[in-house]
């Protein structure tokens, strides 16, 4: 990190934190998925600022934003189905340095956000949720939770490898001097 940075890093994590609480705990979309109880999956942007935390930040400022935006965000709880689980701290926080050693102070690439977005929701997000979803007692199975969100976990990779390859294109230009 440059020096005399600090403070900026820690204006932009808190921001994308504030952009992370706003489009995962106030608007979120649902859908209905009858095999898995809860029998809901969430919709949300949230792979997004974790992806531009990670392009932007690091690493290790991506872990903390992605930290900070699940904990937050679980406290203010504005769709009131969210309960505080270390487990899914962990899952942001794994996902926030997955995106900082792929994507950070790269140029702006279709694969290596397909790639980017493959690692955090094929070998984070899926396995993990479905592991801790069944230790906290939300899942009946495993097995059951973990080949049932597999359509979907694959489906969303390429529509969330578009959308992060052109919010990088569109910030790479006015950011690019801080990268």
């Amino acid at each position: 990190m440059k020096k005399g940075y600090e403070l900026r890093y820690l204006i932009l994590a808190a921001l994308i934190a504030a952009l992370e609480i706003v489009t995962v705990r106030i608007l979120p979309l649902t859908y209905f998925m009858p095999t898995v109880p809860p029998n809901l999956m969430r919709v949300s942007l949230q792979p997004l600022w974790y992806a531009l935390a990670g392009w932007l930040l690091g690493p290790g400022w991506a872990l903390g934003a992605a930290m900070v935006g699940d904990v937050a965000g679980t406290m203010i709880n504005a769709t009131g189905n969210a309960v505080f689980y270390p487990g899914f701290t962990l899952i942001a926080a794994f996902n926030g340095l997955v995106f900082g050693f792929l994507l950070f102070r790269r140029a702006p690439s279709f694969l290596r956000a397909v790639i980017a977005v493959s690692a955090s929701q094929m070998a984070v997000t899926w396995p993990l949720t479905a592991y801790f979803g069944t230790q906290a007692g939300w899942y009946p199975d495993f097995w059951l939770a973990l080949w049932a969100a597999l359509p979907w976990r694959a489906a969303i990779i390429a529509p969330f490898a578009l959308l992060i390859y052109y919010a990088q294109k569109a910030l790479h230009k006015p950011l690019g001097r801080y990268l």
